[in-house]
């Protein structure tokens, strides 16, 4: 295996981390303290760092390779978390199932229109009382040559002023099966939900379908095998979301090692005491070995190998490593680190997020399980 990044993915990756920093934070305030995007923010996302870095260039993507996109995914999982979320979503979750399961004619409608962030997608698969599974409760009728889709989502990130896409997931007679829906579209309702812990911004919706009418060339992929298109988005998603961990227990060690070499304690520097100098090195080999296993199977991945293991591994560890990180760099800022006064204190929120996108630990475990047990 070689993780070697050409210059010009790492010259990026340098200039990511720098509008991180200086253009991108700055921009993000009112993420959390409005709960909104800013226009300006929305302007400067489209600029052409951020969306379509991944799709293929015949739909007007740059094409990248996963690696070359996590490399700079790390940096930008840095920033506040809705945008970290965007991120994902827009160069991972939602345009792979275009290109493997949608007609030519879908994807000549849709990618270029992702890849330039003209339109952003939302995926509408969670339910209240059923979760992401099979046992789905949304239903569909066949009225003539189009369906009527009922049911309720939850927990669904989507940003009401960009979002012009849905991934709809339904039962037909045939099964569950994947609609794609344009908006804005009659017969679907979005409903705030309550403000999150974590990952503050625009609120994570109800979204609520009541005879909503889609045409039968709205279907993605086979009638009946809507789950492929869910499941399938999964297992690569998860190494993206190990990459968002990675990134963000990266800034929190930063930040740590950043006040411990200015914080004093009874006339001595942190930094100088062995108990912080263990946590230093504990923070940073678990950062690293993370790190490593989300490289391998993004890699793999590039390489056309099976990633169902690797992808659960590596977001169960890098889960496992955000987690001991924020608690080792909250306990090394003291009480402080505690209040506002300190990014860390939002940072420390936000990534808990992360034990519930695209699978629980338990779930990560029964997958890897099931391949070391079959």
């Amino acid at each position: 295996m070689d993780f070697t990044l050409p210059d010009h993915i790492l010259k990026i990756k340098y200039e990511t981390r720098e509008w991180v920093e200086n253009v991108l934070n700055p921009l993000s305030a009112p993420l959390e303290e409005e709960e909104r995007i800013p226009e300006e923010l929305v302007a400067e996302l489209k600029k052409g760092r951020f969306f379509g870095l991944t799709i293929p260039k015949e739909y007007g993507g740059q094409g990248w390779s996963v690696v070359e996109w996590f490399t700079v995914l790390e940096e930008i999982a840095k920033a506040y978390a809705t945008v970290r979320l965007i991120a994902h979503c827009m160069n991972g979750l939602f345009w792979r199932p275009l290109q493997q399961y949608g007609t030519e004619e879908q994807r000549r409608k849709y990618l270029p229109k992702l890849a330039t962030g003209e339109i952003w997608a939302a995926n509408t698969l969670t339910e209240p009382e059923a979760g992401t599974g099979k046992d789905i409760n949304s239903k569909t009728t066949r009225d003539g040559d189009d369906y009527l889709i009922n049911g309720r989502k939850w927990l669904i990130s989507t940003f009401p002023d960009q979002t012009k896409l849905l991934y709809s997931f339904a039962a037909t007679e045939e099964g569950i099966t994947s609609f794609l829906i344009d908006l804005p579209t009659e017969g679907i309702t979005f409903v705030p939900m309550e403000k999150m812990m974590g990952c503050v911004g625009p609120r994570h919706y109800n979204v609520i379908y009541k005879d909503c009418r889609v045409p039968a060339s709205s279907i993605l992929g086979e009638k009946g095998k809507g789950l492929d298109v869910a499941f399938g988005m999964l297992h690569l998603s998860r190494v993206s979301i190990a990459f968002g961990c990675i990134g963000l227990a990266q800034k929190m060690f930063d930040l740590a090692v950043a006040y411990a070499k200015k914080r004093s304690t009874f006339g001595k520097l942190l930094v100088q005491r062995q108990a912080i100098q263990n946590n230093v090195a504990q923070m940073a080999t678990e950062i690293q070995a993370a790190r490593m296993l989300a490289y391998e199977a993004a890699w793999r991945f590039d390489q056309g190998q099976d990633i169902v293991t690797n992808a659960a591994m590596a977001k169960m560890f890098a889960e496992q490593v955000v987690t001991r990180v924020s608690e080792m760099a909250l306990r090394m800022h003291g009480g402080v680190g505690y209040t506002k006064a300190y990014p860390l204190e939002r940072h420390f929120r936000d990534c808990r997020s992360f034990h519930f996108e695209e699978g629980t630990e338990e779930i990560q475990k029964l997958l890897i399980a099931r391949k070391f047990l079959k």
